[in-house]
């Protein structure tokens, strides 16, 4: 959860300013959406966003 923090960053690369994660998370939320992550051992993460189906009117 802390990696959906403003301002975190992980890693060595400090080029960015550690928004991107938090941005991404508050538009979905907004949205009525989610969005997860999942640690693969020796990958990486993967991150999941679901969003819900609006049908047309």
């Amino acid at each position: 959860e802390k990696m959906f923090l403003p301002f975190t960053q992980h890693g060595t690369d400090r080029s960015g300013l550690g928004l991107g994660l938090s941005i991404c998370r508050r538009s979905v939320e907004a949205n009525k959406g989610t969005l997860t992550v999942r640690d693969v051992p020796g990958s990486g993460c993967v991150f999941t966003v679901d969003l819900p189906q609006h049908l047309p009117i």
